[in-house]
């Protein structure tokens, strides 16, 4: 009865936990697409606004043009009247006047002609020309790629994740959470979503002055409860020292000139390299040479309050010309 009630409990534990991540997903995925409508909302009204703005200077050019094409045919009616007005006249200065309306017409500038102008119309093209392309290349302003996504199904009761899944810190107190079997349960560490079994993977950690990390892979078949160690490789950094340890080795001291504040680590499935670098000089500091036959699963840990956080890696959007 005792192991009934007790998993009873874990099972009321975990619908609980289940119905609270639902919540705050649902809340995550309204507030991201609200930012993305706010976007699209702002780059609509900046181009409907760039479009009215030529609308009024061009439609303001064509006014003043059509009222200078007025004006002239004003003053032209009224030599026209004032000649007919002078062919009716039965006196000899007749000839006199025909000449002189004669040249007051000739005197008179030939209107352009508005449509031989360029540039008169409204440049439809600039403002439709490749639209959705160009709103979405935009966006990459807004939005971030992150290459590791941290799972908070495997972390450690006693790490927190952000609610961007790209951060984690370490908090005094075990958090209630369901022990399901994809969480450690020892170190207090998390891992990636996804696993690399192929290709070269790269990403970047920013540690800034968190002093006890782990940065490393866990093989996917590895067991996450108890002490991880057949499957893992890690840099580890505490007491103000680098070591490396592996499978086949327990501990072994790398010199570090200067603390990085950003470290990238690099994984070649293929080549069975695993290498890790200060981000910001691309000095080297170490590299794990292995044969990964498992599929490799991105692993951080601290045990520090100071954040650590997976970089965003830029975005960028490219047109393939076909040969």
């Amino acid at each position: 009865m005792r192991v009934i009630r007790q998993v009873k409990g874990n099972c009321d534990q975990t619908a609980e936990h289940i119905k609270v991540q639902a919540e705050n997903t649902e809340r995550r995925i309204k507030e991201e697409f609200q930012r993305l409508r706010q976007f699209l909302e702002e780059e609509e009204e900046a181009r409907l606004t760039a479009l009215r703005e030529e609308e009024e200077k061009k439609s303001r050019l064509m006014k003043e043009k059509i009222g200078a094409l007025n004006r002239e045919i004003t003053a032209l009616s009224d030599i026209v009247r004032a000649t007919e007005k002078e062919l009716k006249a039965k006196d000899v200065s007749f000839l006199q006047s025909c000449e002189a309306a004669a040249e007051r017409v000739q005197q008179q500038p030939l209107p352009e002609d508005p449509q031989f102008k360029s540039g008169a119309l409204i440049d439809v093209t600039q403002h439709l020309g490749n639209l959705s392309f160009n709103v979405w290349s935009k966006m990459k302003e807004v939005v971030s790629y992150s290459p590791v996504i941290l799972d908070p199904n495997t972390a450690h009761p006693q790490l927190i994740v952000s609610e961007d899944l790209n951060s984690l810190r370490e908090i005094d107190e075990k958090q209630e959470l369901p022990e399901n079997p994809e969480r450690i349960d020892h170190f207090v560490s998390v891992i990636g979503s996804e696993a690399f079994d192929s290709g070269r993977h790269s990403w970047e950690v920013e540690v800034g002055d968190n002093n006890a990390f782990v940065l490393g892979v866990l093989s996917e078949s590895n067991d996450r409860k108890g002490v991880i160690w057949p499957g893992l490789w890690k840099l580890m950094f505490c007491g103000g020292e680098y070591k490396i340890l592996s499978p086949s080795d327990t501990g072994t001291d790398v010199s570090v000139m200067k603390n990085p504040k950003r470290i990238r680590l690099v994984l070649d499935c293929d080549g069975g390299e695993l290498s890790y670098y200060d981000a910001q000089t691309n000095a080297h500091i170490y590299t794990f040479k292995e044969t990964f036959t498992d599929r490799m699963f991105p692993y951080i840990s601290t045990w520090s309050n100071v954040p650590i956080k997976i970089a965003a890696q830029a975005v960028s959007v490219a047109v393939e010309t076909p040969p």
